[in-house]
C-alpha cells in the first residue's frame, strides 16, 4: 500500500479524535486499517464506481465497519448501511460515500413539476431545520442550517436529484453535497463532502456531474429500464428529498420511508455527515503542515 496514503489515512483518524473523547484517539492508533488504491471499478448493490482520477482510495468492508464503530460511535449492525467509501474521488472531492440503495420500487418524478414544489420543499426545509436545532442541542454545539449552496433541483438527462447545503458548525462553515441517482428498483444514495468549504454553485454541479457519471447501474436495471408491472414506490422525488435529509414528508410517505427517517435521526441526523465534516478539515490541516 502507498506510504503516503497509509499516512493520510492515519492522520485522519487520529485527528479526528479532537471531536470525540480521549479513547477515540486510542483506537485511531491501534486501529490496523488497511487503505486500498482506488484504481479499478467497484462493485456496489446495483451498479459500479469507476475511478474518476488518480490518487484515491476505498476501506473493504471490514475496515469500514471498524472505522465508523470504533471512531464514530455505530452499532456494528448499522455498518451495512454503507455501500463504499471513498476518500480523495477527485481532487475536489474529500470523501464520498455510496449508501445501500432504497428498493422501494420506481420512483416517478411527476410531482416535481407541480405547481405547489417550491411550497413543499420550503415544508421540508422547515422541518431539516428543527432537526438540526434538535441535534444541535443534543450535542451541544452551536450548529445552524445556513441555506442552499444548490437548491435541490433535478437532472431528468441523468435521472438524478441533488442539491448541496450549508451548515454553520460553530461557525465554522461546512459544505454537503447529495445525490440521488434513480433507477428502476428505487434509488441510490450519495453522500459528498468537497475539500473546499467556500466551494461556488458551479463547482458543485461539475462535482455532482463527475460523480453521477462515475456510477454505472447494473444491466436492466438502470431508470431508463422501467417496465409496466415494475414495482413502484409509493411517493415521488419529494418524498426522496425529504428522506435524503433526513424527515419524514406528509402523507407521500410510505411506511418504508418512515422507517427509513426515523433510523437517520436514531442515529442522530448527523452522525453521517458528522466524520465528513472533520475529514474535510483534516485534509485541510495536513496540507498546511505540509
Amino acid at each position: 500500500m502507498n506510504k503516503s496514503i497509509r499516512k493520510k489515512l492515519i492522520f485522519i483518524l487520529v485527528a479526528h479524535g479532537c471531536l470525540l473523547a480521549q479513547p477515540a484517539i486510542v483506537h485511531a492508533e491501534d486501529a490496523n486499517y488497511h487503505p486500498q488504491n482506488f484504481t479499478q471499478p467497484l462493485s456496489a448493490a446495483r451498479g459500479t464506481i469507476t475511478p474518476a482520477g488518480s490518487g484515491a482510495f476505498y476501506l473493504k468492508p471490514e475496515d469500514r465497519c471498524d472505522l465508523v464503530v470504533k471512531e464514530f460511535g455505530w452499532d456494528r449492525g448499522e455498518c451495512g448501511s454503507i455501500d463504499q467509501l471513498i476518500f480523495g474521488f477527485t481532487p475536489e472531492i474529500d470523501n464520498l460515500t455510496v449508501e445501500k440503495p432504497v428498493s422501494d420500487g420506481y420512483v416517478s418524478l411527476a410531482d416535481w413539476d407541480s405547481g405547489d414544489r417550491s411550497e413543499e420543499i420550503g415544508s421540508i426545509e422547515e422541518s431539516f431545520k428543527d432537526s438540526v436545532k434538535a441535534q444541535s442541542q443534543r450535542l451541544g454545539q452551536d450548529i445552524r442550517f445556513d441555506g442552499w449552496l444548490v437548491y435541490p433541483q433535478i437532472d431528468k438527462g441523468k435521472n438524478i436529484l441533488y442539491y448541496a447545503n450549508i451548515l454553520n458548525w460553530g461557525g465554522d462553515r461546512t459544505i454537503n453535497i447529495s445525490v440521488s441517482i434513480f433507477d428502476r428498483q428505487g434509488y441510490v444514495p450519495i453522500k459528498i463532502v468537497p475539500v473546499n468549504g467556500n466551494i461556488t454553485g458551479e463547482d458543485v454541479q461539475k462535482i455532482v456531474a463527475a460523480s453521477a457519471a462515475a456510477y454505472k447501474p447494473q444491466a436492466g436495471s438502470s431508470y431508463f429500464e422501467f417496465s409496466s408491472g415494475d414495482k413502484v414506490a409509493g411517493y415521488g422525488a419529494l418524498g426522496v428529498l425529504a428522506t435524503m435529509l433526513g424527515v419524514k414528508y406528509g402523507g407521500a410517505a410510505s411506511a418504508g420511508l418512515i422507517a427509513l427517517a426515523l433510523v437517520v435521526l436514531k442515529k442522530g441526523a448527523f452522525l453521517v455527515l458528522l466524520p465528513l465534516v472533520w475529514l474535510r478539515r483534516l485534509f485541510s490541516r495536513k496540507k498546511a503542515d505540509g
